[in-house]
């Protein structure tokens, strides 16, 4: 059985903040079990964050109040992993104004991997060039690339999961999110 993490719960609100979703459709993006979000949903209606209706879920005041106070992340979108990752499927997430937490992008490559995944690359978005966190170069083509389809600013980062499966990088990019609110506590 798989438990949901601090990252699920930013993934949910995130996805609630633009649409209503209901239990089924939710399951299937986070690749959780069906009991397991109505857990979430549990808690997260306990905290007063999201509401019931027969819709779907919603968010709540509070629960908008929630995601600004945690740093604002793009959903996760599949890329084109290049020469930066390991694995078949990945899939990434833009951070903004994050760089100053990253100390070499260790934490989120460990939290990937212990979520599920085979690993997360952390990318820096700085003076107009991405590069990692110890400031060897992306290569000019996969910096194109990804600059094209995140459209960074300055020091904003770029975390990318990868793993055998789409379901496996989600997790792992679940994991890396949740890592975002432990530098706010």
């Amino acid at each position: 059985m798989q438990n949901y993490t601090r990252g699920d719960i930013l993934l949910t609100l995130k996805i609630l903040q633009a649409q209503q979703i209901g239990r089924k459709n939710l399951s299937k993006f986070l690749g959780l079990g069906e009991a397991t979000i109505r857990t979430l949903f549990r808690k997260l209606e306990s905290e007063q964050l999201i509401v019931s209706t027969r819709q779907g879920q919603k968010i709540t005041e509070k629960g908008h109040l929630y995601l600004i106070r945690a740093p604002d992340f793009t959903l996760p979108k599949p890329v084109q992993g290049r020469d930066l990752t390991l694995s078949e499927y990945n899939l990434a997430s833009l951070v903004r104004s994050y760089s100053c937490n990253v100390r070499n992008g260790m934490q989120f490559r460990d939290a990937a991997i212990i979520a599920g995944a085979c690993g997360a690359t952390t990318l820096i978005f700085s003076h107009g060039k991405l590069h990692f966190p110890d400031n060897t170069p992306v290569t000019v083509e996969t910096a194109d690339y990804l600059i094209k389809e995140f459209n960074p600013q300055e020091d904003d980062i770029l975390i990318i999961a990868t793993a055998e499966t789409e379901k496996k990088a989600l997790r792992g990019l679940s994991g890396c999110l949740g890592i975002l609110l432990q530098s706010k506590e």
